[in-house]
C-alpha cells in the first residue's frame, strides 16, 4: 500500500503529507517502435510540502494502459 493510502508522511522530504488528488500526467515511453506520447488523468498522492508523487497500483496500471493504446497507434 503507498503512502498516499495512509496519510503517512512524504519519503523524500519527511516533513509534509500526502493528500489524494486527480491530476493529469504526460509523458512519453519508449518502445521497440520509437516513442509513445501518453496523456492521462490518474489519482495520485501528492506531498502538501515538497510536491513529491506517489501513486498504487491501480494508477500504475491506468499508465500502462496508455502506453499500450499509445503504442497500438504507431506504424
Amino acid at each position: 500500500m503507498s503512502n498516499s493510502e495512509n496519510g503517512e508522511i512524504c519519503y523524500f522530504c519527511k516533513r509534509g503529507k500526502f493528500t489524494k488528488r486527480t491530476e493529469e500526467i504526460a509523458f512519453h515511453q519508449w518502445t521497440d517502435k520509437g516513442y509513445v506520447f501518453c496523456r492521462v488523468n490518474v489519482v495520485l498522492g501528492v506531498c502538501d510540502r515538497c510536491g513529491s508523487w506517489d501513486w498504487n497500483d491501480e494508477t500504475e496500471a491506468k499508465i500502462q494502459e496508455a502506453i499500450r493504446r499509445e503504442y497500438a497507434r504507431l506504424p
